[in-house]
């Protein structure tokens, strides 16, 4: 007799073990009739809907919800919050319609956190990604089209948004060959992600802007920003830098300003005392030194990360943060050059008119051509360039 042949003897002789099987036979077929629509309906969620996500500590989270406002379908949609001083979605789910594509949106709210944490969920009735690609540039108010919006991040996380108007590079005075150099590194890296994939390389960018007070370092990167389309997320305290890095979208460009300035230890020699040598590394735990060297290149450096540090002391900062792999380019910005010069009293004046020029920051000469008629900033230029050459 056979193995099936014996378990059929024993189970048709019991009739509590047949019925037993029976139920779990019954309850198997009921479990496998009921997931198939399921799994249908999960076939035709995956094919025929084309989802995008947008969370609350995103720069679209805003411009997306007050969009569904205004697109929803009341009848299926009552749920309203105040939000900014007026109506706006409530959470949970609704229907809307967009150049008469039928939408479903589902908002929602995670409390358990310092932060309360929201998600929008959108999904569209249409296996056309352009309709989605339209909608999220549609959701700019008009306002925000020629803007960029800059992140603050404190030690503690993200600390508010604003944004700023967009300037070009031509706005911007600042020797030629320093924003071509920048633009075409930036285009380079923007493009070279298969190239550090396959050497085995980081794929990132770091860059450090040196020089003097008001030689336009900051006005540097805010046109840089626009010009590629960049978000700035400003970091404000080194404590949670790299938390701050791993927040960071293909988008976005992390600004450090005044590195030197937002606090101190940020050199061996200052973690033990002036003249200190061989510090161990227990000492740099905890530091802002430490901190930031993980998180320029370490474990924890994401993939695509830009930033950008400004000091007017290089001199006080480690060696180890401007050592290659960290920094890729340290790049000085000094006084303005005669070329430069002559180009920013074009853009004020309308003219040309430099004759004597002493090499001047470009906010010595913005308040000058600001305040000074051009026959006035001429001379007080000549004047300053004799006594350049008198004190030489």
């Amino acid at each position: 007799m056979s193995l099936l042949d014996t378990l059929y003897s024993t189970l048709t002789s019991n009739q509590l073990l047949a019925g037993g099987v029976g139920t779990l036979a019954f309850g198997s077929l009921m479990y496998v009739l009921r997931t198939v629509p399921e799994a249908t309906l999960d076939v035709i969620e995956r094919t025929v809907w084309t989802k995008v996500f947008v969370e609350s500590l995103s720069n679209e989270y805003g411009d997306v919800d007050a969009f569904i406002e205004g697109r929803r379908l009341d009848f299926f949609s009552r749920s309203l919050e105040i939000k900014d001083g007026g109506l706006k979605t409530g959470f949970g789910g609704g229907w809307g319609l967009y150049e008469g594509t039928l939408f479903r949106y589902s908002k929602t709210k995670i409390a358990q956190q310092f932060t309360p944490y929201e998600t929008i969920a959108v999904s569209f009735l249409t296996r056309d990604r352009g309709v989605v690609e339209r909608f999220m540039e549609d959701c700019k108010p008009e306002e925000h089209r020629n803007s960029i919006s800059v992140s603050l991040y404190s030690a503690g996380g993200r600390d508010g948004e604003l944004r700023r108007r967009k300037r070009g590079l031509d706005t911007v005075f600042v020797d030629r060959a320093i924003k071509d150099r920048l633009v075409a590194r930036f285009t380079w890296f923007l493009g070279a992600e298969q190239w550090h994939s396959s050497r085995g390389i980081p794929w990132k960018l770091g860059v450090v802007l040196h020089g003097p007070p008001g030689t336009g370092k900051t006005s540097l990167i805010h046109a840089l920003a626009s010009d590629f389309g960049f978000d700035i997320k400003y970091v404000k305290s080194l404590h949670g830098l790299g938390a701050a890095f791993k927040s960071g979208a293909k988008n976005d460009l992390f600004v450090i300003e005044d590195i030197d300035a937002i606090t101190s230890g940020l050199h061996r020699d200052a973690a033990k005392g002036k003249g200190a040598r061989g510090v161990d590394d227990l000492a740099l735990r905890g530091s802002p030194l430490h901190e930031i060297l993980n998180s320029m290149d370490g474990m924890q450096t994401p993939d695509g990360l830009k930033f950008v540090v400004t000091t007017n002391h290089l001199d006080r900062l480690d060696p180890a943060i401007m050592r290659p792999g960290r920094i890729d380019e340290a790049i000085e910005i000094g006084p303005l050059s005669r070329q430069s010069a002559c180009e920013m009293f074009r853009a004020f004046y309308g003219r040309d008119g430099i004759g004597g020029y002493s090499p001047r920051t470009g906010a010595e000469l913005q308040q000058m051509f600001s305040t000074l008629s051009a026959e006035e900033a001429q001379a007080a230029l000549a004047r300053g360039a004799t006594e350049a050459r008198e004190a030489a």
